[in-house]
């Protein structure tokens, strides 16, 4: 049997996993580390990323010497901003979610216009994207003629794992600096910035091997010099890929920190729906995708401040949760906690519970929070289904908040659509990622994902009295954020 090692970087931790050609996952090891957040500012230590692989490798080659890894393939959180000057990270790393420069995203904005930058990029800018970040690090002396750029997690671990500074199209597409039709850095947007293409990775396809791992990586993570390394995709690709969702007519959902809806689809839809356009790993179609800034984070934040300190808070939430009937007996949530993208976008919006009233208990307060976050996700995928004209046959839900049955439950049912559970839910990325390591070992001819590689542990059928009624529900939840919308701001502006 042949053998890959597949790497996911994520928020939050990293997951490495060997995985067989058809696809049963033989192993995993995993390791967390932390963000560095402060107000807007969301940031990175990138060695923690290395640090954390290392370890992982380690552990699942001392554990399976016998296994013969043919290749390691990576993905990982997308839209990252990481300076490397003489061969150092010079900064912590700047995540997706880092929304400071506000203020040089105006003037983005204003110099280069809205409509131009749509039309070069195929999306709507915003305060998260890298130009306004690289105009952000020039204002403050942070950058030098020899300063390069790497703009992803796996970018970062396939620099250090071969020496070669690569990107995927996926996730060039969602730094703002790619020219979509051309699949290459825009020059206009880089001499704005003030930027050479030198300075920043070659973008190339997600199925091809970028490099081998060096002596000196191999030293350290204790894989083989030589051994071949395939950049890979954005998580977003892979866990479309993944999840069955890489043809069109099945959506994907990803329930993690943060979460998305997405659909494959043959060409880029207008981005005043609210959702992103991503290249497919395959260079030709385009994965239509609305991402939340914070799913699962608002279920964490939940735990926190309640103070759910058990062995199984997950499920001591739920059970708390499940007794409040739909509809949280009038009491909506904001899933707002760090802004939102999609389908609007604000990095001022906030957090929110609407319709607090002296029968509001505990499982109320709960439900609300899962309701919302599932009302969030409905108002992406109306979008992605109005702009593309593809309703969906089923949703495959993958991420850790898979294992959320209540969740999931709600999800169906304010969707009016079968959700279907994949049984790894957490692992969906990791398949997606094997198969475009398999094109790129010509072990298979598309990134079509193979039936023996998704198993559904469950298919959820909405009950449709309830989708009824949250189809009512979520006309008033659409109203409440705009209502609100000027509050935040000036709240923003009193605490900045």
């Amino acid at each position: 049997m042949q053998y890959i090692i597949s790497v996911d970087i994520g928020t939050t931790a990293l997951k490495s996993s060997i995985v067989q050609r058809d696809g049963i996952i033989a192993a995993s090891s995993s390791e967390g580390y932390p963000l560095m957040t402060q107000g807007a500012s969301v940031e990175q230590d990138p060695t923690l990323w290395w640090e954390a692989f290392c370890r992982t490798a380690l552990e699942l080659t001392s554990k399976h010497p016998d296994l013969k890894i043919e290749a390691i393939v990576l993905s990982g959180q997308m839209q990252d901003l990481i300076m490397v000057e003489k061969g150092v990270c010079t900064e912590p790393a700047i995540l997706y979610s880092d929304t400071r420069s506000q203020p040089e995203f105006t003037q983005f904005t204003e110099d280069l216009g809205l409509s131009d930058i749509k039309a070069i990029t195929g999306n709507t800018p915003d305060a998260s994207g890298l130009p306004a970040k690289l105009m952000m690090l020039k204002n403050r002396q942070k950058l030098t003629a020899l300063t390069t750029f790497l703009t992803s997690a796996h970018d970062y671990l396939c620099w250090k794992l071969t020496g070669r500074s690569v990107t995927d199209p996926t996730n060039a597409a969602t730094t703002g600096l790619m020219h979509y039709e051309n699949s290459d850095w825009d020059q206009r947007i880089l001499s704005y910035l003030g930027i050479d293409h030198a300075q920043l990775p070659i973008i190339e396809p997600a199925g091809k091997i970028s490099g081998s791992i060096t002596i000196e990586a191999a030293a350290l993570c204790g894989l083989p010099a030589g051994l071949p390394v395939i950049h890979g995709a954005g998580d977003a690709a892979s866990s479309t890929v993944g999840a069955g969702a890489g043809i069109p007519g099945v959506y994907s959902c990803y329930l993690g920190t943060s979460g998305w809806v997405a659909s494959t689809v043959s060409c880029p839809i207008d981005p005043s729906y609210g959702v992103f356009n991503l290249k497919h790993p395959n260079r030709e179609d385009t994965i239509a995708i609305g991402a939340m800034r914070t799913t699962g984070g608002n279920i964490s934040w939940l735990i926190d401040s309640f103070e759910i300190d058990d062995n199984n808070k997950y499920e001591t939430l739920q059970k708390i949760a499940s007794h409040a009937a739909p509809g949280s007996s009038g009491l909506f949530y904001l899933p707002y906690l760090q802004g939102e993208r999609s389908p609007f976008q604000d990095p001022h919006a906030r957090g929110a519970y609407v319709g607090i009233s002296r029968s509001t208990r505990k499982p109320e307060l709960f439900r609300s929070v899962l309701e919302g976050i599932c009302y969030g996700l409905a108002s992406i995928y109306q979008k992605i289904e109005t702009g593309t004209g593809v309703a969906a046959k089923y949703v495959v839900v993958s991420g850790g908040g898979a294992e959320d049955k209540l969740l999931t439950e709600i999800l169906a049912s304010v969707l009016g659509v079968p959700v279907h559970v994949a049984a790894v839910a957490a692992h969906n990325g990791v398949l997606g990622s094997s198969v475009i390591a398999g094109k790129a070992l010509g072990w298979t001819d598309s990134y079509m994902l193979p039936e023996q590689f998704l198993q559904i542990e469950r298919i959820i059928i909405p009950n449709m009295e309830i989708h009824r009624f949250y189809q009512k529900q979520l006309e008033v939840f659409h109203g409440l954020y705009p209502a609100l919308q000027d509050e935040f701001h000036i709240i923003n502006d009193l605490n900045e």
